[in-house]
């Protein structure tokens, strides 16, 4: 495409969803007085909001009936007439995208566009390497499928906006932020579920940003500057040097990355990037499956309150989520949810009386106290201050002498918790300084605009070793005699290599690509099916070594160039792991004729 004449980000949050634009023009293109705007006008909405919830109303045909705001409107006024006509509302799926990573085996989603190379004679990889096909599990196509949904009207809603701004869909480019601890399989996903929402295919037009690096694009130009700094010299973040980690709190996940400033005040990855289900949604679900349960004495009576009146359980939350935000480590009042009249008919008078014993006669709203509070926030907040100090360990690894204390960030709507805040400070206090930028809940929406509109990171860090299978020569006495293999014109070679393109933990500048070239082995082969595999350690030999695991592979026609010898068959493979997401190519060398390659990820990676 030409160049954009309109930069748009759509942050998808577990809780909220948003969109923010900034117009492409020699006047924005400072990012110190950039303009960026955010829409804030929901249907329903009960304040002026940069987001919307992720919320979904469907009927018994999964036709939207509402979204957002508008939809929980109706689930909590009109609850009983839709279930009975089996409407369902769907809120947090999000976080269901790709939750069978933790629980299914290793198996590579093959792309269709291939062709099976086991019935091939240019295949590189012996059979018992060669792993099942797996498909989606159908919790993840049902999250994929409602993100769908909703991500075709926040679509709709932006180009609605744009379009009556003069401008064509032609001229954008778009950004969508991603947890940074979700896998290549996941991110695999979203660019699916990008496309079925009406978003363009094309390379470029569509980028996937990183959540808490979209963060650091914000707070590096919202915090102070350094004393003495030069005017317009942006903030203490942004000076060549510093050293930051950005803890990016949402309602889904706790994601986070750190960055070290270059020369020329770009950011440079440094540590690894850290992440877990550790957002503030846990804490609804928390208060939800363990204390309403044992308030109603049984979970027998807590599934009789979904199943009949969800709306009046969507009460309580709501009255958690208004009340959770004022909650502080040092916290000595309690906190009451009035219990909804559908709810208190269902209880009785047992539960009531029982309820009471336990409240101090209170029995027409659950009480929470101190000591009950702090226990539901130690459902999220003591893992996330575990992944902070693994984090300030991997800075410590790259520090070098005479370099200044680091900058602990905290960003996104859980960030703004004083109860998470406090936590940060108490422990970390003497270690880093503890910040957190204005408006954190928008830091992410703002920060993938300006991710959008000119990208400030110059390297990221590698969480695997990437590479291909490759024949090569054997060496004996170091390789085993089993993957000796003589080749019919008599070249001793040993099978199964690992040929890496990219190590764990390796620091790989945005920019680069890494190639290496590869030819048949022998000559009646006529294309090359060159495997890519993936594993955690940083030096393997063999592709058969524990721990490597195969992604796909990419097949290559070498029909063009059988006329040549076989030494000048050859294949570039170039792989770039600079950008969000990994990307392959592949071209013959004679004439330089592109293939197409095609990646799908499994779900562990």
């Amino acid at each position: 495409m030409s160049d954009p004449r309109m930069c748009v980000a759509i942050d998808v949050g577990t809780h909220g969803i948003g969109f923010a634009i900034a117009p492409v023009s020699p006047a924005n293109d400072d990012p110190l007085a950039r303009k960026i705007h955010h829409f804030n006008q929901w249907d329903s909405q009960p304040d002026p909001a940069a987001k919307n919830l992720s919320a979904l109303l469907l009927d018994s045909d999964d036709q939207l009936i509402a979204w957002g705001y508008e939809a929980r409107r109706l689930w909590l006024t009109q609850g009983r007439t839709l279930r009975q006509a089996g409407a369902r509302y769907h809120h947090g799926f999000k976080m269901d995208l790709g939750a069978s990573a933790h629980t299914t085996s290793m198996s590579v989603v093959a792309s269709a566009a291939l062709d099976d190379p086991a019935t091939g004679d240019g295949e590189l990889l012996d059979g018992p390497h060669r792993p099942p096909q797996a498909g989606r599990s159908h919790t993840d196509r049902r999250a994929a499928d409602l993100l769908t949904i909703l991500l075709r009207q926040v679509v709709d809603k932006a180009l609605q906006q744009i379009k009556a701004s003069g401008y064509d869909e032609d001229d954008i480019r778009w950004t969508i932020t991603v947890p940074a601890c979700w896998t290549d399989y996941q991110k695999a996903i979203v660019r699916d579920i990008l496309k079925n929402a009406g978003l363009p295919a094309e390379d470029g037009r569509v980028l996937l940003s990183l959540e808490p690096e979209a963060a650091a694009h914000y707070a590096r130009l919202t915090t102070a500057a350094p004393k003495g700094a030069k005017r317009n010299s942006g903030g203490a973040l942004m000076q060549p040097g510093a050293r930051f980690m950005v803890v990016d709190c949402g309602g889904g996940t706790v994601d986070i990355t750190a960055y070290q400033n270059d020369d020329d005040g770009k950011m440079t990855e440094i540590g690894r990037s850290l992440g877990d289900r550790l957002g503030s949604d846990f804490l609804n679900r928390k208060l939800e499956n363990d204390y309403l349960q044992e308030c109603l004495g049984d979970a027998d009576a807590l599934a009789v309150i979904r199943e009949q009146c969800p709306d009046a359980l969507l009460n309580i939350i709501d009255q958690w989520e208004r009340a959770k935000v004022g909650v502080t480590l040092d916290q000595e009042d309690s906190v009451e949810l009035q219990i909804p009249a559908a709810i208190d008919r269902i209880m009785g008078p047992a539960v009531r009386k029982r309820l009471a014993r336990r409240q101090n006669k209170v029995d027409d709203s659950i009480i929470l106290t101190p000591v009950q509070l702090h226990a539901l926030f130690d459902t999220v907040v003591p893992g996330t201050l575990d992944l902070i100090e693994a984090q300030l360990k991997e800075m410590d690894a790259a520090r070098a002498d005479g370099q200044g204390p680091d900058t602990i960030l905290l960003v996104g709507g859980f960030g703004s918790s004083p109860y998470l805040q406090q936590a940060v400070k108490e422990r970390f206090g003497d270690r880093a300084t503890v910040l957190v930028p204005p408006n954190p809940d928008i830091a992410v929406l703002h920060g993938a605009v300006h991710f959008c509109y000119d990208p400030q990171t110059r390297a990221r860090r590698s969480r695997f070793t990437y590479g291909v299978d490759f024949h090569t020569a054997f060496k004996e006495d170091v390789d085993p005699q089993a993957k000796r293999w003589v080749t019919p014109e008599g070249d001793v070679l040993c099978m199964d290599r690992f040929s890496i393109f990219v190590r764990a933990g390796e620091s790989v500048s945005t920019n680069a690509e890494v190639v290496h070239e590869y030819i048949p082995l022998t000559n009646d082969v006529t294309y090359l099916s060159v495997p890519i595999y993936a594993t955690r350690d940083p030096d393997p030999r063999y592709v058969s070594d524990a721990g490597c695991d195969r992604l796909a592979h990419i097949r290559v026609d070498l029909t063009p160039v059988m006329r040549f010898a076989r030494q000048e068959r050859g294949v570039r493979v170039y792989m770039k792991f600079g950008e969000t997401e990994i990307k392959v190519r592949a071209e013959l060398i004679q004439g330089g004729q592109p293939v197409a390659a095609q990646v799908r990820f499994h779900s562990n990676y």
